[in-house]
């Protein structure tokens, strides 16, 4: 069975009238609700079988964890970090922007702390300060990626 491609909570209809209740988020191979046995849940009831569903999915959104390791296992780099790197490479944040294709708006939420700093930006910058080259290789991919009358 392949991963869903939208939310799913849905009853479906078995041989002997009877109906099993199916549950998946997007991304997740969809699953049937089961009996604290193991056994899968079957209904007379298509309603029945459809509330099953919606209560599993409900269980399943509110038991979804956050890792909680830094970046996937990766110290972030700080926004202090980022400031002063933006400072040496002499560079704006809106230019930064421009360069690794994120709205200017994600720069200043990440120079203020408000959102962490995903761990590509830091290899992406110390990239940038190794050398001129890399920086011209970095704004020939910018200017070659964007858009017609960007």
């Amino acid at each position: 069975m392949k991963p869903a491609s939208r939310v799913i909570a849905k009853a479906l209809p078995q041989s002997g009238g009877t109906y099993r209740a199916q549950f998946a988020l997007p991304g997740l191979i969809p699953e049937y609700v089961r009996n604290p046995d193991g056994t899968v849940f079957e209904t007379e009831s298509q309603v029945t079988a459809r509330e099953a569903a919606c209560v599993a999915l409900v269980g399943l959104l509110e038991s979804r964890v956050v890792d909680p390791r830094r970046a996937g296992g990766y110290r972030r780099m700080s926004a202090a970090n980022l400031g002063s790197v933006l400072a040496e490479i002499d560079i704006t944040p809106t230019y930064f922007a421009e360069l690794i294709g994120v709205p200017q708006a994600r720069i200043i939420k990440w120079l203020d702390g408000e959102q962490d700093i995903p761990h590509y930006v830091w290899p992406f910058t110390e990239l940038l300060k190794a050398s001129d080259q890399n920086f011209k290789i970095a704004e020939k991919i910018a200017k070659d990626a964007q858009e017609e009358g960007a």
